[in-house]
């Protein structure tokens, strides 16, 4: 299994709400399991990918009066090609982007 770390805006609630929301829905290719509040398996039927998906609130970044969530999130690649991990990432960021000026 290759796993790949990454540290996120998001608070639990809205990842969570993110990731059962449009992310699985809009192209209805991949599937979602939720195995806990904070883990998530996404296939496809082909069995083409196999992802699963691990987060943990981290302490708060703090600059100045501003407090920004912290979630450690982590996915954990099963019998997939790095060209399979680059498109999922692509559309998961695509997803859990916020935007900006």
């Amino acid at each position: 299994m290759i796993k790949k770390h990454y540290e996120m805006a998001f608070s639990i609630p809205e990842f969570t709400k993110t990731l059962n929301g449009q992310f699985v829905t809009d192209e209805g290719s991949y599937h979602c399991n939720t195995l806990s509040d904070t883990q998530w398996n996404i296939y496809t039927e082909d069995d083409v990918l196999n992802v699963s998906i691990d987060i943990e609130q981290a302490p708060p970044r703090v600059i100045a009066m501003l407090r920004l969530p912290v979630l450690n999130v982590v996915f954990g690649f099963k019998n997939t090609t790095e060209e399979q991990q680059a498109k999922f990432l692509k559309r998961f960021f695509k997803y859990f982007h916020k935007g900006g000026g």
